[in-house]
């Protein structure tokens, strides 16, 4: 099950990382080079004597240690490059310690090597594929997963559903008035806005509820193995704690703003859109009454 306990990712970091660690694997390849030449040619001057931290002090690693920590922990695969990348220098200290030793245990400590090389070329690439997936199915402005990748979840749950092995709550979210963020303070606030909201409700969402931009400024979070009463208690407390909280937009003064929320639940053996149409309801209903509430569709 897709879990999101904190906002993804987004387009351009991922992005910017997938080239980074292009150059990182060039500078990899030539460390490579640089290395085979001082053993074949015995040019012991060429390349650090055996340190087991040399990790830390390659191109690689200082490049690898320059990074935020908010990267790390919005991607494990990226954190999956620090192991492979310690293995394959711990081989090649392993590997020049072994120079002077028996032509056996040189080819042992070689093939060591060279696996340990491919096995970090490798984790390389899968990082890299992991993030170009990630650009295809995240919402480049929220960080939320987007709505083609809402599609193919929602009928997950759906199955789940139709299997008897759980409930499964869906609720439209839409922000109270937004286009008066929009007007008043322009569109770059407003795109900082729906970001600051996105976070707001992933973090206070169980781990295992997921958030989809749906368009505009509506949300769509689907809330598994949830009845209709735990999520509406759930999403009323959210509503309630989202009108008091204060929004820095780099002015004077934050502002604070509400938001309507229309639930359902997925139903045994229907289609995911009349799910979705039913949700949009009970937002319409929502609105109707108002704004700023939770409105069940049953």
């Amino acid at each position: 099950m897709l879990q999101q306990k904190k906002l993804l990712l987004s387009a351009a970091d991922a992005l910017n990382t997938v080239k980074e660690l292009d150059r990182s694997l060039a500078m990899h390849q030539q460390w490579l080079k640089d290395f085979h030449k001082m053993m074949i040619c015995q040019e012991l001057g060429t390349i650090a004597p055996p340190n087991p931290d040399a990790h830390r002090h390659c191109d690689f690693g200082l490049w690898y240690k320059s990074l935020s920590e908010a990267l790390f922990v919005q991607e494990e695969s990226i954190r999956d490059l620090h192991e492979p990348h310690k293995k394959m220098h711990l081989a090649a200290n392993d590997l020049l310690s072994q120079l002077s030793q028996s032509p056996g245990k040189r080819q042992s400590a070689y093939e060591e090597f060279i696996n340990t090389s491919l096995d970090f070329k490798l984790a390389i690439r899968q990082c890299q594929t992991k993030l170009i997936q990630r650009v295809c199915t995240v919402d480049h402005l929220t960080g939320t997963w987007n709505r083609h990748t809402m599609e193919s979840r929602l009928h997950e749950e759906a199955e789940r559903v139709n299997r008897g092995f759980q409930t499964c709550a869906i609720c439209i979210v839409d922000i109270d008035y937004f286009k008066r963020v929009n007007d008043q303070y322009g569109h770059p606030v407003g795109d900082k806005v729906l970001s600051v909201i996105a976070r707001y409700l992933i973090e206070n969402l169980r781990a295992y509820d997921i958030t989809f931009r749906y368009g505009g400024e509506e949300f769509l979070i689907c809330l598994p193995d949830a009845s209709l009463s735990e999520a509406a208690e759930t999403l009323d407390r959210i509503r309630e704690n989202l009108a008091v909280y204060q929004i820095d937009i780099g002015r004077s003064d934050p502002i604070t703003l509400t938001a309507s929320f229309g639930l359902t639940a997925i139903g045994k053996d229907e289609l995911i859109t009349d799910a979705i149409a039913r949700a949009d309801h009970a937002l319409l209903s929502a609105k109707s009454q108002g704004r700023n509430r939770v409105c069940v569709w049953d």
